[in-house]
């Protein structure tokens, strides 16, 4: 038999209009009363009435914003799948979302999108973007507006974002430093670094995550060049195969962004007659053919499907301030993936 809201009354002593009160996070209820009688909802088994949440939220939706630059950047699929899904699940409960896509980086693009949800009325925004003066001054003026951001994927230092969802950057280097260090039997290593956006602050610190750790085990290292692909597959391969030609002693490639990587592994078989150890970002197909072909050694994922999910999860939550509404990060863990399980 289930446990009713009388029965959690009897329990603790109180009233039903304190128990509910008190699951609801409603302030009328001390801390010491609601954390007993949640206690007790966990000990005895209660389950809330969905039904009846989802009546009482559709009276007040929740419609999220979300601005990805995601047109033509493959990466961003299984993120968009997990906001998908966070919609189907959270949906019923007061929670919508206006999603709104853009190619690449411009910041004054980006900024108009910001402006379009905010007037289409959302209470929320979720944005992925890169690091700028004027983004940060964007996201504290929401801030200040009453308006909370939720920063997905890429951080940006100094703002008053509600929290960020996404990689530990820092580590994603260590982790493929690691790896070439247990694995490449080179030396000493002449290092080529492929990044999508030199001011990318996430690849800015994959870049310092790898060097530093690299710095750790060894005394051979030379960073040969670095290169900006600008998440072009085209760009991406030019500046490869240039760098290749002026520089025939490399012998470690790390490329920081998994968007541009057709172009990295086109670069790699024209230049086939040197034998060189290649580390790469991201799990989308090309990145796991390229792995599967024998051209890409390893792959750093960051498991951006949890990321979509996580964050409309979390701003769910918040909104209407389920359970424990601290808003807190959620930083995803680092995925290492090779041939064998992609085959």
């Amino acid at each position: 038999m289930s446990v009713t809201l009388k029965d959690l009354a009897k329990a603790s002593g109180v009233s039903i209009g304190t128990v509910s009160r008190a699951l609801n996070d409603k302030n009328e209820v001390s801390a010491k009363t609601s954390e007993k009688i949640r206690q007790l909802a966990h000990e005895l088994g209660y389950i809330p009435n969905r039904a009846g949440r989802a009546l009482s939220a559709q009276k007040s939706i929740s419609c999220i914003g979300v601005s990805l630059p995601s047109i033509n950047s493959p990466f961003f699929d299984d993120i968009k799948k997990g906001i998908d899904n966070g919609l189907r699940e959270f949906k019923d409960l007061g929670i919508d979302v206006i999603l709104k896509e853009q190619e690449g980086w411009d910041v004054s693009t980006q900024i108009k999108i910001i402006d379009e949800l905010v007037e289409a009325g959302c209470k929320a925004l979720v944005i992925c973007c890169v690091d700028s003066i004027s983004m940060r001054d964007k996201i504290n003026s929401l801030f200040e507006s009453g308006i909370p951001v939720v920063l997905l994927n890429n951080e940006v230092p100094e703002t008053n974002r509600l929290f960020f969802v996404g990689p530990d950057y820092l580590k994603s280097g260590q982790v493929a430093a690691s790896m070439v260090t247990k694995c490449c039997n080179f030396t000493p290593l002449k290092i080529l670094l492929v990044v999508g956006f030199k001011e990318h602050i996430g690849h800015k610190t994959r870049v310092k995550g790898f060097i530093d750790e690299l710095k750790k085990e060894r005394d051979d290292i030379d960073i040969v060049d670095t290169i900006e692909g600008c998440d072009q597959d085209i760009i991406t391969q030019q500046v490869t195969m240039k760098a290749f030609l002026e520089h025939p002693e490399i012998n470690v490639v790390y490329m920081t962004s998994g968007s541009g990587v057709s172009g990295l592994g086109a670069a790699i078989i024209a230049d086939s007659m040197h034998k060189r150890f290649v580390v790469a970002c991201d799990e989308i197909y090309t990145t796991k053919e390229l792995v599967k072909n024998d051209i890409i050694d390893f792959v750093v994922c960051q498991q951006p499907y949890n990321q979509g999910y996580q964050v409309i999860k979390k701003l769910h939550e918040y909104l209407n301030k389920v359970g424990n509404t601290t808003a807190c990060d959620y930083i995803v863990e680092p995925v290492i993936k090779v041939k064998t399980h992609f085959d």
